[in-house]
């Protein structure tokens, strides 16, 4: 075997093997983006055909077949494919296409593992469900950096209990990933999506990002933190990628737009492109975000708003690999998906029970952002890693604790440095109030920054932020102003 498995991938083996002994029929292994589960699996797979086992992994993409076909290679193994257009071949080791494999059930050999990647996906009814029903005494393995579906359904319907590897954090620490670098534009998005199947809409969301000044940021962004380095813009629709592609081309950088059903040399081509030079920014629309490995990429630029915790932590992991002179991972986030999903950095639970979230209703894990260069960080450093600006004065290290979580909800509202101290005023007076009574001083306000068109609205929203109301109380203040004063 030519592939030499890391501490942390070696315990992931050990543990995974350990549960199938002790008689757990499907475990689940829990492992990051960029943490190597490809090449946990792939040395269960040596393992099992080595003992004259027969083992199916299934995945659900091309690009993902060819990339675990490759590692197979590296183990020692050449592996058939139950793919489409192809023969079946008598080796033990299979990857297969799940579409594919659901056709065939009938013709092809029962498996004595089955392993299955990007393990969130197998609830779905007819395909890996189908499949697992099918041979549902088959033990099985799943492997997912992201244990979480966007319905809520719990993987615990599939998997019996579950590993967890190192988290992102531990890897940063450990020297295997990079450093995530967050940076959000000076002003950030205030406009609210209608949720569509589960995830913002995606049309109101292509309409949105397509402004002519939301364009000129990102460009503005990405000149000034990447200067040129090989990236992937995470875009809403297909539209969007080739409207960002044309963008970026004109600005001067070398772009292009890839999408699921464009032909497929020319998409690797653009892929590849980042190796070689040819590609500078990348503007992908669902096709760089999950199991897809990108040479040399630099930084993530995060255009597409959504719902989905998997998603954000797969299209920002992307950036986390660490390549020879990489010194950090620069991720742009344009649309705050790290407001409503903290910051790459931050501790998580993960469970195989069902649950939905809301992000949109819940406290996300703690950020700061730097009101000089609008870095995000998790927790409340005293000062930003990236500038230095400090975020409390040594002076005022000693004051209230109530004082210092009204400055820190400003920063992190993104609020311009000469509005702090009468902000933080206004909302520690409306602390001491009784609820109705706040309620009325903040729409009060609200009549005083509604005035100023978008810049108005998006003060309420850094409002809002401080003083930790609900993230509809924005769009329900604007409406409530704009009511009175058209009865006025």
């Amino acid at each position: 075997m030519s592939v030499k498995l890391r501490d942390y991938q070696r315990d992931g083996l050990s543990s995974a093997r350990e549960a199938l002994r002790q008689g757990k029929h499907a475990p689940l292994y829990v492992l990051p983006t960029a943490g190597g589960k490809t090449i946990v699996f792939s040395e269960i797979a040596r393992g099992a055909r080595a003992r004259g086992n027969r083992v199916y992994i299934l995945v659900h993409r091309q690009e993902i077949l060819e990339q675990t076909l490759a590692k197979l290679w590296g183990f020692g193994i050449t592996a058939g494919q139950i793919a489409p257009r192809m023969p079946q071949t008598h080796e033990l080791v299979q990857v297969a296409m799940v579409q594919t494999m659901r056709n065939r059930l009938t013709k092809i050999p029962r498996p004595d593992l089955i392993i299955i990647d990007e393990a969130h996906h197998a609830l779905a009814d007819n395909t890996w469900g189908q499949i697992l029903r099918y041979w549902k005494e088959v033990p099985r393995l799943g492997v997912t950096a992201t244990p979480e579906r966007l319905d809520g359904r719990g993987l615990g319907e599939s998997f019996d209990t579950m590993i967890e590897g190192p988290s992102i954090g531990e890897l940063v620490h450990e020297g295997w990933l990079s450093y995530p670098v967050i940076y959000r534009p000076p002003e950030e998005m205030v406009e609210s999506f209608h949720v569509k199947r589960g995830d913002f809409d995606r049309a109101e969301q292509t309409e949105a990002m397509s402004r002519k000044k939301i364009v000129g940021d990102v460009i503005e962004h990405y000149r000034q933190h990447l200067a040129g380095a090989p990236s992937v813009a995470f875009c809403v629709s297909v539209d969007h990628a080739k409207l960002m592609a044309e963008q970026f081309r004109r600005a001067g950088y070398r772009a292009a737009a890839v999408w699921g059903n464009m032909p497929r040399t020319e998409r690797d081509r653009i892929i590849g492109g980042m190796r070689d030079g040819s590609m500078q920014v990348v503007c992908s629309c669902d096709v760089i975000s999950e199991g897809v490995d990108v040479p040399a990429m630099a930084g993530a630029i995060l255009l597409r708003r959504t719902m989905s915790l998997s998603l954000y932590l797969q299209q920002a992991g992307r950036a986390l690999r660490r390549d020879p002179g990489k010194k950090h991972a620069v991720i742009l986030d344009h649309v705050g998906n790290y407001y409503l999903h903290g910051h790459v950095l931050a501790d998580r639970t993960w469970s195989l029970d069902s649950g939905k979230r809301d992000p949109r209703k819940e406290e996300p894990p703690t950020t700061t952002t730097c009101p000089r260069c609008y870095g995000v960080w998790p927790g409340r450093p005293h000062s930003c890693p990236a500038c230095g600006f400090s975020f409390t004065d040594k002076q005022e290290r000693e004051r209230a604790v109530e004082f210092e979580t009204i400055r820190g909800q400003l920063i992190a509202a993104g609020a311009p440095e000469n509005e702090a101290s009468g902000m933080a005023a206004f909302v520690k007076r409306t602390q001491e109030m009784e609820p109705g009574q706040r309620q009325k001083a903040m729409l009060a306000k609200a009549f005083e920054y509604a005035g100023d068109g978008e810049v108005g609205k998006r003060r309420l929203e850094q409002l809002r932020r401080m003083a930790g109301y609900n993230p509809k109380w924005t769009d329900f203040a604007w409406r409530y102003v704009q009511k009175q004063r058209r009865s006025a």
